[in-house]
C-alpha cells in the first residue's frame, strides 16, 4: 500500500506546475551567511545555504510564513516574516543575530527530520547559558510535551508520556543507548557543552526505527566558523541550595574552509537542600572533553568529533536513603562521531552520511547499611558495552517535490553484565564474595531503510508520505538466561496532509505506525539498579504503534501558536511490574491508550518583552483493565518572559503551574501539585566579561521530585552565580 502511495505521489509532483522559491540569506552587512541551517516553522525539513548563502526550497508554503537560520558557529537569528513570494525571484532574506537574547523558537528542529504534524522546539545555547540547567532533562523542561522520570541528576526525559526507551536521544546525529530501565539519558553530558537541543513531538519511527514512538531529542555540541579567528571562552559556577560548582573553557580555531575546537569542563554537587533539610544522596561528580574538526571535502563538509565524559558518584536519592545507598559510582561515556555533507552530488540536492563508534561502561551499586543484627551488604552490577551507528540519507528536489531515502543501522554489541554480592560482618569485614554473569555477552543490531516524499498537489495543499522497513536481530551468550536468539522484522510509515497556509493559518492531519524492539537488558538482565531488583524477560514481544496527530498553526508577525491533538494506541505493550517493593520484572501487557492537547505560544510584547506559552494536558491507560499507565506528565502550564536592556543586561522570568498528579501507574504513587517561579539576569560588564544570576522555586515550593514511590523531595529555594569571559 504505502508503494501504491508514493508512486501515486510522485506522479502528482511531476505533474503539477512547480511551486518552489529560491532564496539567499544575508546578515546586516548585506554579506552572504554560508553553511547556515535553513527552517521554515512549523514545516519539516531544512535547507543548506551555499557559500554565496543561496538555497532552494521545495515544496513551498504558502505565506505568510517564517524562515529560521541558525549559522555554522550556532547563531540563532530573529525569525523572518515572508509574507509575499514573487514567481522566478530570488528572496532575499536578512537576518539579524541573536547572540545576547536567550532563546527558544517554537517550530523549528533543524537537526531532526520530523513528520509534518510533530510539534518542534530549537533551544540556543545560549538560553542554556541563561538558565544553568544541571542536565538534559532541565534544558528542555519549558517544551511542552516533555516531563521528568526519576529523580536527581540521572533524571530521564520523556516525549508525550515516552518514558523508558521510547523518547529517542541523539548526540550530533548519533544515538545515545543505555541498558538503564528508566531508558537514556545522557548523565555524563554537561549543557555547557551544548550548541542547542532541538526537540520533535510525535512519531519518529520511519526516519528513526526503533525508540522514537513519542519523538526525538536532538543534542548539537559546539562548532568553529570557518575562517574565525582564535578564540578562548571560559566560565565558573557557583551555586547555594543546590551546591554546585562548575567550570568550563574551550578554545577554537576557525580554518579556510573549516575550523577546530577544544573543550573541557568539570562539575561537582553536594547534596540539595528541599524546603524541609537536606536530601541525602544526591549529589554528583563529573568531567570531560569534546575535540571538533571540520574541513572542506569535495564538494561537502566533513566533520570529525571526539567526547569523553567522566561520571563519578551521580547519586540517586530515595526516601529511604538514610538505610540504603544507590548511586552509579561510575559512567563514562566515550563517543566517536563522523558526518559528511554534500549538496548537488550524483544527481542529489543533498547528501548526508552519519558514523559513530562508542563505548559506555557503568556501575550500579545498591549499599545496605549494617543494623545492629546485621551487616552491610553491597550489590554492585559492572555493565560494558559497545555501540555502533551508520546513517546516510540523499535528498532530491525535483517538479514540486521533495524525496529522500536512507539507510539506518545501529546496534549495541559486547553488553556484559555481572552481579557482586559482598556481604559484610558485623565487625565490618568482608565475609564472602559472591560475583554473578547476569550477561555473558549481548548483541543487537537494527537494520532499516526507509524513504519519504513530500509534494504540493496544490499551492494550499501539501501531501507527505513515509515508509520504512526494519528487521532486528537481538543475541545473548551465557549469563542467567543462557543462549537465546530473537530476530523480528516491523514495518512503519505515515501519511499527513497539510492545509494552508490561510492568512497565517494550516491545518496537518496525520496517521502513523511505529515500532519499538525490547533493549537487550529488557530481556536478559537479572540484577540491581538505580531503582531496585529487575529481571528481564527473554520472550518479550516488540511493541506496535497507531498514531493520529493534529497540528493547527497561526503565525503572524508579532505572535505565532500551534495546538497539537493526539491519541496513540500501543500494541503489546512492554510493561514493568512490581511484585514486592522494589522487586520488577517485565511483560507485555495488550493494548494502551494515551492521548493529550498541547498548545504552545511566542509573542512579541510592547518594550521589547518576548513571552514564550506551553502547556499540556495528558491521560494515559492500559486498555485490559482500564487502569493508569506510569510516566504520564499533570497538567502543566508554563511561561517564559524575557527582556534584553540594551547591548549589556537581561531579564528572565519563568513560572510553571503543575496539577496534581493522581492517575498513579503501576509502579507509582500520587503527589500534589506544584506552582514554581525562576528568574534569571545578566550584565556584560565589558566586552569579554559577562555576570550571569540564576534563581530556582524562588517560593520555595515542596513538591516530590517524581511519581515514584520512592520518590524524595525535589530542591527548594536555589540560585547560582556565573562569571564568563571569552576573547
Amino acid at each position: 500500500m504505502w508503494v501504491r502511495v508514493v508512486t501515486l505521489l510522485v506522479i502528482l509532483g511531476f505533474a503539477t506546475p512547480a511551486l518552489a522559491f529560491s532564496g539567499r540569506v544575508v546578515n546586516q552587512f548585506g554579506e552572504p551567511v554560508g553553511g547556515a541551517l535553513v527552517s521554515i516553522l512549523g514545516r519539516p525539513g531544512e535547507a543548506i545555504t551555499d557559500k554565496d548563502g543561496r538555497f532552494e526550497w521545495k515544496p513551498d508554503p504558502p505565506p505568510p510564513f517564517e524562515i529560521f537560520v541558525i549559522d555554522v558557529g550556532g547563531t540563532y537569528f530573529k525569525p523572518v516574516m515572508i509574507e509575499a513570494l514573487s514567481a522566478g525571484e530570488v528572496l532575499t532574506i536578512r537576518v539579524m543575530p541573536l547572540v545576547n537574547e536567550s532563546v527558544t523558537v517554537t517550530g523549528s528542529a533543524p537537526s531532526i527530520e520530523s513528520t509534518p504534524a510533530s510539534g518542534t522546539t530549537s533551544i540556543s545555547g545560549r538560553d542554556m547559558a541563561v538558565r544553568q540547567p544541571a542536565n538534559l532533562m532541565q534544558a528542555i523542561e519549558n517544551v511542552a510535551g516533555v516531563s521528568q522520570v526519576s529523580e536527581g541528576q540521572a533524571a530521564v526525559p520523556a516525549i508525550r508520556g515516552f518514558a523508558r526507551g521510547r523518547t529517542l536521544i541523539l548526540i550530533d546525529g548519533a544515538r545515545v543507548s543505555s541498558e538503564r530501565r528508566a531508558g537514556p539519558s545522557a548523565t555524563y553530558l554537561d549543557p555547557s557543552m551544548i550548541e542547542g537541543v532541538d526537540v520533535a513531538r510525535g512519531p519518529g519511527s520511519v526516519a528513526y526505527g526503533s525508540d522514537a514512538f513519542g519523538g526525538v531529542i536532538s543534542i548539537r555540541t559546539r562548532r568553529v566558523v570557518p575562517g574565525s579567528p582564535w578564540a578562548f571562552q571560559a566560565s565558573t559556577t557557583l551555586g547555594a541550595g543546590v551546591p554546585e560548582r562548575r567550570a568550563t573553557a574551550e578554545i577554537s580555531k576557525g580554518l579556510p574552509a573549516g575550523g577546530v575546537l577544544v573543550a573541557a569542563h568539570v562539575r561537582e554537587a553536594d547534596n540539595w537542600e528541599s524546603p524541609e533539610g537536606p536530601i541525602l544522596n544526591s549529589g554528583f561528580r563529573d568531567r570531560g572533553f569534546l575535540a571538533r574538526l571540520e574541513q572542506a571535502v569535495g564538494p561537502g563538509l566533513l566533520s570529525i568529533g571526539w567526547q569523553s565524559d567522566f561520571s563519578r558518584d551521580i547519586e540517586r536519592p530515595r526516601n529511604n536513603s538514610n538505610t540504603e545507598r544507590f548511586f552509579y559510582p561510575n559512567e563514562d561515556s566515550h563517543r566517536l562521531t563522523t558526518g559528511y555533507e554534500a549538496r548537488n552530488v550524483v544527481g542529489l540536492q543533498r547528501l548526508s552520511i552519519t558514523g559513530f563508534l562508542g563505548t559506555h561502561d557503568q556501575t550500579t551499586e545498591q549499599d545496605r547499611f549494617a543494623t545492629a543484627t546485621r551487616g552491610r551488604t553491597v550489590e554492585r552490577a559492572i555493565v560494558s558495552a559497545n555501540d555502533f551507528h551508520v546513517r546516510g540519507f540523499g535528498e532530491r528536489l525535483f517538479g514540486t517535490s521533495r524525496f529522500e531515502v536512507g539507510v539506518d543501522i545501529n546496534g549495541r554489541y559486547g553488553l556484559r553484565a555481572v552481579d557482586d554480592l559482598i556481604e559484610y560482618d558485623l565487625a565490618g569485614a568482608v565475609s564472602s564474595t559472591r560475583p554473578f554473569v547476569s550477561v555473558d555477552s549481548a548483541r543487537r543490531t537494527d537494520t532499516g531503510v526507509y524513504t519519504t516524499l513530500e509534494t504540493a498537489v496544490a499551492p494550499v495543499l501539501t501531501l507527505s508520505v513515509g515508509a520504512r522497513g526494519d528487521y532486528v536481530v537481538s543475541t545473548n551468550s551465557g549469563g542467567y538466561f543462557g543462549n537465546r536468539s530473537v530476530s523480528n522484522s516491523a514495518a512503519s510509515g505515515f501519511a499527513s496532509a497539510t492545509l494552508g497556509s490561510f492568512r497565517g493559518v494550516s491545518l496537518t492531519a496525520q496517521i502513523a505506525r511505529g515500532f519499538r524492539d525490547p533493549v537487550l537488558s529488557d530481556r536478559y538482565y537479572r540484577g540491581p539498579t538505580g531503582r531496585g531488583f529487575i529481571t528481564g524477560n527473554p520472550a518479550l514481544d516488540p511493541e506496535t504503534s497507531l498514531q493520529a496527530d493534529v497540528a493547527l498553526r497561526y503565525v503572524s508577525p508579532r505572535f505565532r501558536v500551534a495546538a497539537f491533538h493526539y491519541q496513540y494506541r500501543i500494541n503489546d505493550l512492554i510493561e514493568r511490574y512490581s511484585t514486592s517493593t522494589d522487586f520488577f520484572f517485565f511483560r507485555n501487557r495488550g493494548a494502551a491508550r494515551m492521548r493529550g492537547f498541547e498548545v504552545e505560544a511566542q509573542a512579541t510584547l510592547p518594550a521589547g518583552v518576548t513571552l514564550d506559552l506551553a502547556t499540556q494536558i495528558a491521560s494515559g491507560r492500559a486498555l485490559d483493565g482500564n487502569t493508569y499507565l506510569d510516566d504520564i506528565a499533570p497538567p502543566t502550564i508554563s511561561a517564559v518572559l524575557r527582556k534584553s536592556f540594551g547591548t549589556r543586561a537581561f531579564g528572565q522570568l519563568r513560572a510553571a503551574w503543575f496539577g496534581d498528579d493522581d492517575h498513579t501507574g503501576p509502579t507509582e504513587r500520587a503527589v500534589p501539585g506544584s506552582t514554581q517561579l525562576d528568574a534569571a539576569a545578566g550584565y556584560r560588564i565589558s566586552a569579554p566579561l559577562e555576570i550571569r544570576v540564576q534563581a530556582r522555586n524562588l517560593f520555595n515550593e515542596t513538591y516530590y521530585a517524581s511519581q515514584d514511590v520512592r520518590a524524595i523531595l525535589a530542591p527548594g529555594r536555589s540560585a547560582s552565580l556565573v562569571a564568563s569571559v571569552k576573547f
